[in-house]
């Protein structure tokens, strides 16, 4: 009798606690599927189909090109100086000196001003790199904080092509061998940056189009 009540104790105990397992576990419900941790964005991808950086850096190079032409029309004129310095004036006369000396001081500050001006386009366009890079960042930073995810790699979407040796160059040189479609985050950026873009210019007062 003794054997039988241990043997019935077992077995309402295994079945209780499965009752407690199932009511644990509500009918019909599916295992929760696990989020992925880990996300990848085509930069390079984000970079070309930026709604405003190429607007940006095509306004610094007109700028450049304008700039170059005024400075060029500079260095002609120092040029055309010195020519005429020579048919002037015999060299090592002191006439010849004294405007020689002025046409340097004239090439000085012409070199001076180019490095200048070469190192603030340098700035402009790294400030709009800077920029661009920190609006990406911002929207994965965003994403990544509300789904969960952990890690955000660089991957190109781009294929290889044995006609284009970079294409090559590109895919191989990723770390990223594969990763699932659903994992790819690249158009869920675009998309919030052309919103963001969008809001920015429609905030900005009527006749206002210069670039920020």
């Amino acid at each position: 009798m003794r054997i039988w009540s241990l043997v019935a104790t077992i077995v309402l105990g295994s079945f209780s606690g499965s009752l407690v397992a199932q009511e644990a576990q509500p009918a019909g419900a599916q295992p929760a599927a696990a989020r992925p941790i880990v996300g990848v964005i085509d930069m390079g991808y984000l970079l070309k189909n930026h709604p405003t950086m190429k607007a940006e850096i095509d306004a610094i190079e007109t700028s450049m090109k304008a700039a170059d032409e005024s400075m060029s029309a500079k260095r002609d004129s120092i040029l055309k100086q010195m020519e005429q310095l020579r048919e002037k004036y015999t060299e090592g006369t002191p006439e010849y000196d004294r405007e020689e000396k002025a046409i340097a001081s004239q090439d000085t500050e012409f070199r001076l001003e180019l490095v200048k001006m070469r190192k603030e386009f340098d700035s402009s366009r790294a400030n709009v790199l800077v920029k661009v890079y920190s609006e990406i960042t911002h929207w994965v930073k965003y994403l990544s904080d509300n789904m969960g995810i952990q890690l955000v790699m660089r991957i190109t979407r781009e294929k290889m092509d044995a006609s284009k040796p970079e294409t090559v160059q590109m895919v191989m040189s990723q770390d990223v061998l594969y990763y699932s479609p659903t994992v790819d985050y690249t158009d869920w950026v675009l998309k919030a940056l052309q919103n963001e873009a969008a809001k920015t210019a429609n905030a900005r007062p009527a006749g206002n189009t210069q670039t920020r």
